[in-house]
């Protein structure tokens, strides 16, 4: 699988997206909508967890 080079400016930029997208998804009234974007903010969060790890082990080395 080819690596994806990300910044720590775009890293941070991700963490914000996250938080909003959780934001989103307590806020709809529809729960399937709800349940989607609970999905997604899920998975955005395991990238971002994923992307923390690899630049901070990058960065050490």
């Amino acid at each position: 699988m080819p690596a994806v080079t990300i910044s720590a400016v775009e890293l941070m930029a991700l963490k914000k997206l996250a938080v909003i997208s959780g934001a989103l998804a307590k806020s709809l009234s529809d729960p399937t909508a709800a349940r989607e974007q609970t999905a997604l903010t899920k998975v955005l969060v395991d990238v971002v967890s994923r992307a923390d790890i690899a630049l901070s082990t990058s960065s050490t080395n």
